[in-house]
């Protein structure tokens, strides 16, 4: 892989499901926060952390950058992490995915070359928070917040989209569960129980 990859966590702040900051949890001995930092470090070249609150963050070199459009969930989220990358393609991720895999990401970001979004597509419904976009679709998301237009998967019918099939992850994940979030206190206990954590 030739091409430098940028890697964009979304870890905005309090979440009121959750009933607390989401990023600060603990998990695998580190937090959830973390948990994602490290699976990408392998295969980003840059990693930037989107927040707005005062964070301690371990992982050397990470960039933290704050939301230009406050109050505009992942949407403004993705646009600060883009304006903030100095590579062409970025794989956004929320904080809230620990199971995130490395492998996984590397091959969508070998499927990148020609498009403006790599998504995974599974089971009729987009993942966009575990997506690859491509820097030229800042202006897009740009007039999409100065609409107040907040739904990701509005854009994707001005783009070229590259769908990710659940039989492509499943040669990672047989279940898909890096596509999991957690947002809530139930979410965590039916995630590990599901897949047998518990």
């Amino acid at each position: 892989m030739t091409e430098k990859f940028t890697g964009i966590v979304l870890a905005g702040g309090l979440s009121t499901r959750m009933g607390r900051d989401k990023a600060s949890l603990p998990w695998a001995g580190t937090n959830l926060l973390h948990t994602v930092l490290n699976a990408l470090v392998p295969v980003c070249q840059q990693i930037i952390v989107v927040t707005n609150i005062v964070r301690v963050i371990s992982v050397p070199g990470v960039i933290v950058v704050s939301d230009e459009y406050r109050g505009c969930g992942a949407l403004g989220g993705i646009h600060a992490g883009l304006k903030a990358s100095a590579n062409e393609y970025n794989f956004i991720v929320a904080c809230d995915m620990p199971f995130v895999q490395a492998p996984a990401v590397e091959y969508m970001m070998q499927c990148a070359a020609g498009y403006d979004v790599v998504v995974p597509y599974i089971d009729k419904r987009y993942h966009p928070l575990h997506a690859i976009y491509n820097r030229r679709c800042l202006p897009y998301f740009q007039m999409m917040l100065d609409r107040g237009c907040y739904r990701i998967i509005s854009l994707f019918e001005n783009l070229k989209i590259r769908l990710v099939e659940k039989s492509e992850l499943a040669a990672f994940d047989s279940s898909c569960i890096m596509l999991s979030n957690l947002n809530s206190p139930d979410d965590i206990k039916k995630t590990l129980r599901k897949n047998d954590f518990l």
